[in-house]
């Protein structure tokens, strides 16, 4: 066999690493007596190789079939498949409102963030129909509605900020719980 087919088949093998160690064996062993016979009825190497196509993609096939194949020893006890059934279905239920209620806050919050600092500027330039109130009978100052109103853009941002945060942490959690629920973690 040529270097070249050498290079394939440990290709090959490299890519298999989330399998077995013997069915890593039999996937390479498996395309080695391919080559092989193909060379013997007459058929070039490089011919071969272009009809196997890229090693990864072969051994993402491999894979995918060594998983969803009924393997010895993969069998899902009925703890896993209830503890698998309880996460998507709490997850599901509770993503229903998370997701929504975190993505509202953070653009609503946001933008009253750029409305509490427009307002701000605005009034102090002279715009005296915008109202700012400290609390019920407690008007603003003009002069100090810039500052007023970028403290108060300030905390409202921060909060935009943190409900952004919230809901991409959320995102990230679910999405690696749902990783660690697959078969493999890396094909």
């Amino acid at each position: 066999m040529s270097p070249q087919g050498r290079a394939y088949l440990e290709a090959l093998y490299n890519h298999l690493a989330p399998m077995p160690e013997e069915e890593r064996m039999d996937a390479v062993r498996e395309i080695e007596s391919h080559l092989e016979e193909g060379i013997k009825n007459g058929q070039s190497e490089s011919v071969l190789l272009n009809k196997l196509g890229d090693a990864r993609k072969l051994a993402r096939a491999y894979i995918g079939d060594y998983y969803v194949s009924e393997s010895p020893g993969r069998s899902l006890t009925w703890q896993e498949g209830l503890r698998k059934i309880g996460f998507f279905i709490s997850s599901g239920f509770v993503s229903m409102f998370v997701i929504p209620i975190l993505a509202v806050l953070a653009g609503g919050l946001a933008f009253s963030a750029g409305v509490a600092v427009l307002g701000g500027i605005l009034r102090t330039m002279g715009l005296t129909w915008i109202q700012m109130q400290v609390a019920p009978g407690i008007e603003v100052p003009v002069e100090y509605s810039f500052i007023v109103g970028g403290i108060a853009g300030g905390i409202l941002f921060l909060l935009a900020f943190l409900c952004w945060k919230g809901l991409r942490s959320y995102l990230r959690f679910l999405s690696s719980k749902y990783r660690s629920f697959l078969p493999i973690q890396r094909i």
